[in-house]
């Protein structure tokens, strides 16, 4: 059996203006998603799909053709769409042989912590294809997700095709302590809201973007807290201004801290940053009705997460 391994991933800084050029903090967790591979049934790929006890997707395909046999869960289309661009690059990838591919998450999916991603970055790399090729055609975006999936920490991130710009960070997170992660409950359709995003209507393809790397030099360089909610303040408006969305922090306007969306603006996850004590943030949140309160060391350092 073979196995691969794709971290979750969170983006910190730099969220829609990585689309457009500027830099982006990626933040890989040490949780993610297995892909366990056998041998099959010759002529056949069956794709599986699991969390814990859920089956997310059950699809068995024909090898060569790519036709549906049989779906019990999930969407065929995606796994053929996903094949078949894998194929672009790697004509034989899984033609003359019976596959049974096991995509096995230790994370709620809903969290939208990468499952798209994970699957896209393991399976490339069994092909031996390029996956940011794959995951323009298929996802779109930054594909910041992608770099996350394999990186050992956080780093900063500038999309390029076909490979990125990636530059490692050489210190560690300076507010472990004073950071949560939070999440919203919401589920944001990735493909779907890049796709409008990126719309001409949408696209605001002018100087501010490269703004964000300022804040984002800045809060690498900060060393108290209070500078660091300063720009996360900073940063957060310059973002409201272009995607014409009010900041997340609007909600939580008595909190005594910062409030930053993370990745796309009304779901997922947001981060908090504070001086109070993990006490006072987790009962502060939980009477807002967040019941899912993350310390920085309790998110990051988990090798899996129960919903």
């Amino acid at each position: 059996m073979e196995s691969f391994f794709s971290h979750a991933k969170l983006i910190l800084m730099g969220e829609y203006a990585v689309l457009y050029g500027a830099n982006a903090i990626c933040l890989p967790l040490k949780t993610g998603q297995k892909l366990e591979i056998e041998n099959n049934i010759p002529g056949q790929i069956h794709w599986k799909w699991t969390f814990e006890k859920n089956i997310l997707a059950d699809i068995t395909l024909e090898s060569e053709s790519l036709e549906i046999i049989e779906t019990k869960a999930g969407n065929a289309q995606w796994a053929i769409d996903l094949i078949l661009y894998i194929r672009q690059q790697n004509p034989a990838f899984l033609k003359n042989k019976g596959c049974s591919l096991h995509f096995i998450n230790l994370f709620p999916p809903e969290w939208g912590l990468g499952s798209s991603s994970a699957t896209i970055s393991s399976l490339c790399r069994y092909a031996g294809v390029n996956p940011y090729i794959v995951n323009e055609k298929l996802m779109g975006g930054s594909g910041a997700d992608i770099a996350c999936t394999t990186a050992p920490k956080w780093f900063l991130y500038r999309r390029s095709l076909p490979e990125p710009d990636i530059w490692q960070i050489p210190t560690g997170y300076p507010f472990p302590d004073n950071t949560f992660f939070i999440y919203s409950g919401q589920k944001q359709e990735t493909a779907g809201h890049l796709k409008s995003m990126t719309q001409a209507e949408n696209k605001p393809n002018n100087a501010i973007w490269p703004e964000v790397d300022k804040f984002i030099l800045r809060f690498l360089a900060a060393s108290t807290l209070p500078e660091a909610l300063k720009i996360i303040d900073d940063h957060e408006l310059l973002i409201a201004s272009q995607i014409q969305k009010q900041p997340i922090g609007n909600l939580f306007k008595d909190f005594p801290g910062k409030v930053k969306s993370l990745g796309a603006w009304g779901g997922d996850f947001f981060l908090a940053l504070s001086q109070q004590p993990p006490g006072f943030v987790k009962n502060y949140f939980s009477k807002k009705g967040y019941d899912k309160v993350f310390l920085w060391k309790d998110f990051v350092n988990a090798d899996a997460f129960s919903g």
